[in-house]
């Protein structure tokens, strides 16, 4: 084979190596536009989520315009957060503290799930809507590992707060505490809408 031969040989070699390559920032921006639709999935069944739960613990959660939105449960991550501090948050941080939350909220619905099968009426609709709901979110924990790994910062682990102590609860205390736990998934849910849609800017598709 002739010297011209072999060189065009490795030119044919390396282009077809470049281009069966993964393209890291092409695998991120799409991870994050798959992210940021699910997220808004998520968010269209929030309300829906919570008003049923209400819905099958009586009074006072049932009645007309309950709304407890001050009361926190011990262990249930805030969304809350002032508006300079989340703005000055890094891209990692912010998908940090997301995966935080998420890990700790889908152990919550679990106990949640497990209190309204003993407690509730009536309660096949909620249990399957808190079934999904967990099931997306650990969609979404998945995608959150893949982002911040591609990003070269894996995912800060999480303790299990569950304890006997959290666990161990009245009936209505754990009324109280599904309350609560639906509700910091729902404001938790708006507040990574907002994270994303910074990252979409950073990220484009």
């Amino acid at each position: 084979m002739s010297p011209s031969a072999v060189r065009s040989l490795w030119v044919l070699c390396a282009a077809l190596v470049q281009a069966a390559s993964p393209n890291p920032d092409c695998f991120i921006n799409t991870k994050i536009a798959q992210t940021f639709n699910l997220v808004h999935l998520l968010k269209a069944n929030t309300t829906v989520l919570l008003n049923t739960y209400l819905s099958h613990q009586g009074s006072p959660f049932s009645d007309p315009g309950f709304s407890s939105s001050k009361v926190q449960y011990k262990g249930v991550p805030t969304a809350s957060i002032p508006f300079l501090k989340w703005r000055t948050l890094s891209d990692t941080e912010r998908l940090d503290k997301n995966y935080e939350a998420y890990t700790i909220l889908s152990e919550f619905l679990q106990l949640v799930w497990d209190d309204q099968f003993h407690i509730s009426d009536g309660k096949d609709e909620l249990l399957e809507m808190l079934r999904v709901t967990r099931l997306r979110i650990q969609g979404l924990l998945s995608n959150l590992t893949s982002i911040m790994t591609a990003l070269g910062v894996p995912p800060t682990p999480v303790a299990d707060l569950l304890t006997p102590e959290v666990i161990e609860a009245t009936t209505f205390e754990k009324k109280i505490r599904g309350y609560v736990v639906c509700d910091s998934y729902r404001q938790w849910v708006e507040r990574t809408v907002r994270d994303f849609s910074l990252l979409m800017e950073k990220f484009p598709t």
